[in-house]
């Protein structure tokens, strides 16, 4: 099984995960959400990470993630020949767990004081 095969096969585990085509590459999604996009023809995947974990990745092993990014998103492009088989799990479901988890819900806006008397 290739590096692409088990990330699919990873994502598709996951509870609520569909997989579609974006722009012609297989993509998952949680709630139409995407997280993770695999390439096996190009051997790269793309996933949402944390910001932080992305820095540090980025830092720490360039050979291996660079940033993919389209305008303000700026999400890990995943170099599969660089990465050991055995980091994928961890990865697909921090990718995963950036899209499922509960929005932050704004809280409301307090009402001004009223200057009448």
């Amino acid at each position: 099984m290739t590096k692409a095969e088990q990330i699919r096969k990873l994502a598709m585990a996951l509870p609520g995960v569909e997989e579609k085509s974006h722009f012609g590459t297989p993509s998952f999604r949680f709630e139409g959400r995407m997280f993770a996009e695999i390439s096996e023809k190009k051997a790269e995947a793309i996933l949402k990470l944390s910001k932080l974990h992305q820095e540090v990745l980025f830092d720490s092993r360039p050979d291996a993630f660079k940033p993919a990014i389209w305008g303000a998103i700026r999400w890990t492009r995943l170099f599969l020949d660089h990465i050991d088989a055995r980091e994928l799990p961890e990865l697909v479901r921090e990718a995963y767990d950036e899209v499922a988890k509960p929005k932050k819900k704004k809280a409301p806006a307090k009402k001004k004081a009223s200057a009448r008397r």
